[in-house]
């Protein structure tokens, strides 16, 4: 249907007849031209001799005469010069509705000199050839007109520079005071960039200090320039996401500055020969931070990106479990190939830690563990004190366990002695938070809960820290598909071990002289009276730990099909590949990915090992760019497609060829950004900053999109004459 936006509509000029329109609104019109829409309703029926007719109105009509325009609404065809110079009312008003002797009736039309008058006048409008004094006091104005927006966007620009310039360095756009109560902004860094213009620029200088009718520093253009940047970002990346074959999902769970919980997306892909992650945004749960809620979030933002690319999608990776199981069924079952790996984004130790934190228990005691350390990390005397008793110190870096030397280990073994530390802290400290403090710790550690766990954790943790460190190890070598599995199966009997020593642990630790029975501190921050927390309930929670261990790290180590086809690409077996071509490794590979031309790709693999020139190639994105640089993409095209794949899927730690984190960037803005405002937009601003600056389009496209936005008050739309 006819919109009533398009003012060359027939619509429109019936109702605001041509001649009322002001001179420039002609001029607009004649530029968008004649409407032309397919008039599938125009239909006419008619009986000759008994036989019945049917005539349909065909595009090529319009073709034949320049002059003839439709209406959806009327289902009618008219005469657009006379439409807007008037007369012949059969072609203006009502229009031709009939087909019967169209021909006859066109070539009537276009024969009378009324349609020829209005074709004239129509042709000569805006020409000078009329209204000359009109079209000269026209120009004059729309050339005043544009140089005062040449100036508007030129301060414009200079103003989202300065904001680009502290987001690239991630520096302050904007920062709190000290008084939270207080709702001003200290804009600090950014002011001086401005500042540091104006000295440079002596127009902008006294553009800036003349103005009076923009505040250039409100917190609306602020935030508007902010949105438009993240979105103009956004229409960037999607564009290069249709072009791109491949795509990977990974997200993770990341903290502000504030303690605020964010969950991050990135996009991966391979873009001119290179694997990149593009920062996409943070999403927030409508619903809540339950498993289902986010995985309801991450489905949502990613259907509404991919839904018509259900085989674009070649991996997925999502940092914790409790999120992971629901989603990465949901995605594999809409995107067939979007296989679930570990990648080096996600530590496998946190993971597996977050895994097991959805007991309440164990939550609570990671958290208890990491209040000691921080405890004894922000003070040298306690430190200090504990040296005398121990010899030994916690680990500084909280829940973030290292090793046997890590704070675990270290309040396990020397659990009694820390007691007597908190013992000597309450005695000779003067300060009431630190006396607190050091009697919460004491408590803390002669709970049985906490001290259960704490056995329990001591047995677990060596396996999780040495199966991490065997998988990073594993990963950057030949033959990790195969090795990987096998360490996934010796884990499981190191945690089944555990799993049947349960028992014991738990009675020897909860039966230590020094150890109460009850703790009621957690009982009552949790409302849960009428739960008892005795030995045998809490067996089954040990167990029911061990077996999240188990499957989590399954389900993370199941998928390393990849690294079977990595081999395919490994330059220096290349000779033996010509005496005996590796048919399994091409075979697992077309396991996982059916769509490629089988006997193409063993071909032109064959003639890749044959060559010379490949053998001196060693890695997958130096093959790939290689095939570029010489325009070979027709001649190895299955090649270059697993090439491609091989990009986007994440490797699984930092040391291999094609692995960056754009996560840990994401995290480091995170810490120096102290406002949550337009956090997407900084972020974006931080992270994809080379993206921004390689656009050499993109301030403009910001501009563009600023000017569209209503209740500007300086106008930065340029006229077209």
């Amino acid at each position: 249907m006819e919109s009533s936006m398009n003012k060359n509509s027939v619509q429109y000029l019936i109702h605001n007849p041509f001649s009322t329109l002001t001179y420039e609104e002609q001029i607009a019109i004649k530029q968008l031209g004649r409407p032309t829409p397919d008039l599938k309703g125009l239909v006419s029926k008619s009986k000759k001799d008994n036989k019945e007719y049917t005539r349909h109105f065909h595009m090529d009509t319009y073709k034949k005469h320049t002059w003839l325009c439709g209406c959806e609404v009327e289902q009618a065809v008219f005469c657009f010069p006379c439409l807007c110079f008037g007369n012949e009312t059969s072609w203006t008003d009502c229009g031709v509705k009939h087909l019967g002797h169209l021909s006859s009736k066109i070539k009537k039309h276009q024969n009378s000199f009324d349609h020829l008058q209005n074709e004239v006048n129509l042709k000569v409008l805006g020409n000078g050839n009329i209204n000359d004094e009109a079209d000269k006091l026209y120009e004059i104005e729309i050339k005043r007109h544009n140089e005062q927006i040449e100036k508007n966007r030129y301060i414009l620009e200079k103003y989202l520079k300065c904001v680009q310039f502290c987001g690239k360095y991630n520096l302050p756009l904007k920062d709190r005071g000290d008084n939270i109560m207080t709702p001003d902004y200290n804009y600090g860094v950014f002011l001086g960039a401005v500042d540091l213009c104006k000295g440079c620029d002596v127009s902008l200088r006294c553009y800036l200090e003349n103005s009076t009718s923009i505040n250039w520093t409100s917190m609306t253009i602020h935030d508007d320039l902010l949105d438009c940047i993240f979105l103009v970002a956004r229409q960037k990346i999607l564009s290069e996401m249709e072009m791109v074959q491949f795509i990977s999902i990974i997200v993770d769970g990341t903290t502000h500055v504030s303690n605020t919980v964010h969950l991050v997306i990135l996009f991966r892909y391979e873009l001119k020969g290179k694997p990149v992650e593009r920062f996409w945004g943070f999403l927030n749960a409508a619903n809540g931070h339950d498993a289902g809620s986010l995985s309801q979030t991450i489905m949502s933002e990613v259907n509404s990106i991919l839904k018509d690319a259900p085989y674009k999608v070649v991996a997925q990776s999502y940092g914790g479990a409790a999120v992971m199981s629901k989603v990465n069924v949901g995605v594999k079952e809409m995107y067939p190939y979007a296989y679930y790996m570990h990648c080096h984004t996600h530590q496998l130790h946190v993971e597996m830690t977050q895994a097991v934190s959805g007991n309440k228990e164990v939550q609570m005691f990671f958290s208890d563990l990491s209040d000691i350390t921080e405890f004894f990390s922000n003070s040298p005397q306690r430190v200090a004190v504990l040296d005398g008793i121990t010899g030994n110190r916690p680990s500084r870096t909280g829940c973030n366990f290292t090793g046997t030397s890590g704070t675990l280990n270290t309040v396990y073994m020397y659990r009694s002695e820390i007691m007597r530390c908190m013992d000597i802290i309450i005695k000779t400290s003067q300060q009431t938070s630190t006396i607190k403090q050091a009697g919460s710790i004491k408590r803390l550690l002669s709970d049985s809960v906490f001290v259960v766990w704490l056995a329990v954790f001591y047995e677990i943790m060596p396996n999780v820290y040495s199966l991490h460190d065997s998988v990073q190890t594993a990963a950057l070598d030949d033959s990790a598909d195969e090795s990987i599995p096998i360490l996934v199966q010796q884990f499981e009997k190191q945690i089944s071990d555990v799993r049947n020593k349960v028992p014991d642990i738990i009675e020897i630790s909860s039966n230590l002289p020094d150890v109460n029975v009850k703790r009621k501190r957690f009982e009552q921050c949790n409302n849960l009276n009428n739960h008892y927390y005795d030995n045998e309930s809490r067996k089954q929670s040990a167990i029911d730990v061990c077996n999240t261990l188990i499957d989590t790290t399954k389900d993370r180590l199941e998928f390393t099909k990849h690294l079977t086809a990595v081999k395919l690409f490994q330059a220096e077996k290349y000779p033996a590949y010509t005496k005996k071509f590796p048919i399994q490794l091409l075979l697992s590979t077309f396991h996982c990915y059916p769509f490629f031309d089988k006997d193409r790709l063993k071909t032109e693999l064959d003639v890749m090992y044959f060559r010379d020139d490949f053998r001196t190639l060693s890695g997958i994105i130096p093959t790939h760019q290689y095939i570029l640089r010489n325009n070979m993409i027709d001649t190895f095209k299955e090649v270059i497609l697993l090439l491609r794949i091989l990009m986007t899927v994440p490797p699984m730690t930092t040391g291999q060829e094609n692995s960056f984190s754009t996560f840990k960037k994401i995290k480091t803005c995170l810490r120096n950004t102290t406002v949550e405002e337009k956090l997407n937009a900084i972020t974006m601003l931080n992270i994809e900053n080379k993206m921004i600056s390689d656009d050499t389009n993109f301030n403009k496209k910001v501009i563009d999109m600023f000017s569209e936005r209503n209740n500007r008050c300086l106008d930065f739309k340029y006229k077209i004459k």
